[in-house]
């Protein structure tokens, strides 16, 4: 009813201490979603390393730890783990006779990743993840090869150039027996020339149709990268149809520039600014 100072107001109950705590009680915590990229997409037994092994694959990361059935309450042991984006090759292992090229008892899955040896080196390593079952292997198999060929920026063909002159010959040698079979197992496509005399291959690249190749590698010394990364740049501009007398604003080449060291003056091959300047010079 109403009264002359206003309308009646009923006095509000005053909550008791129990009821105080639940309004002023944060409300708890949901957990995090999964990080982008680690919902597990398979998880199987391997033997690893002549243990077995739960393993599980994510979209980011192989990890896996031992199985110790030993243990009181079962479980696993110490896990490792590998980043996919340092795996640059996957093949299912089987045992061939001698001269059998194709079929074999399958064995497995072998994984091959890149492992930092040292500052400006890598070094490659395989891990063999066994087990006998086609189907098991083969599903696996899939997802893996699913997973790296979602990497966009991995090359499927190259360009390759070997200076044979390159310090006692170290360039052929590097190229053949250490990169080529390493381009072969990542499953690189590749077009080789062997350089026969300066300005060999400034004048390849003047002619290359590059839309071809994902990017160019060069296997030698210091003057032969500064030569490749002459003609990379010289063809961007003619490409571009831009004059090559003077070039005050290069266009930027079409494709990168691999490096593999293997001249008497490696240390220039991993200085960068100075490869890049003695390239644009000549350009210029």
């Amino acid at each position: 009813m109403l009264g002359a100072a206003g309308p009646f107001l009923r006095p509000q109950r005053r909550a008791g201490a129990e009821e105080r705590r639940r309004r002023v009680a944060p409300l708890a915590a949901s957990p995090p979603p999964a990080e982008r990229g680690e919902e597990p997409l398979l998880r199987g037994i391997f033997e690893i390393g002549k243990r077995s092994c739960d393993v599980v694959l994510s979209a980011r990361r192989l990890r896996w730890s031992p199985i110790v059935p030993e243990s009181p309450a079962g479980g696993t042991g110490r896990e490792e783990i590998i980043e996919m984006k340092d795996v640059f090759s996957v093949k299912l292992k089987r045992r061939r006779f001698v001269g059998q090229k194709k079929g074999g008892t399958l064995l497995g899955i072998t994984i091959f990743k890149c492992l930092h040896k040292e500052e400006n080196k890598l070094t490659d390593c395989a891990v063999h993840l066994n087990n006998l079952s086609e189907d098991h292997c083969n599903s696996w198999f899939r997802h893996l090869k699913e997973i790296l060929n979602g990497f966009q920026n991995r090359p499927k063909s190259l360009k390759v150039f070997v200076n044979p002159s390159s310090h006692k010959r170290e360039a052929t040698h590097v190229y053949y027996e250490k990169v080529a079979p390493l381009f072969k197992l990542a499953d690189i496509k590749t077009d080789v020339t062997v350089t026969e005399y300066e300005g060999h291959a400034l004048s390849v690249l003047k002619e290359c149709e590059l839309q071809a190749f994902d990017g160019v590698v060069c296997v030698g010394g210091d003057g032969s990268v500064s030569e490749v990364a002459h003609g990379l740049l010289l063809k961007a501009q003619i490409d571009a149809g831009k004059g090559t007398d003077y070039i005050p604003a290069p266009v930027r080449a079409s494709v990168p520039l691999g490096v593999i060291p293997a001249g008497e003056a490696k240390q220039y091959c991993y200085i960068l600014s100075v490869i890049c300047f003695k390239s644009l010079w000549h350009v210029l």
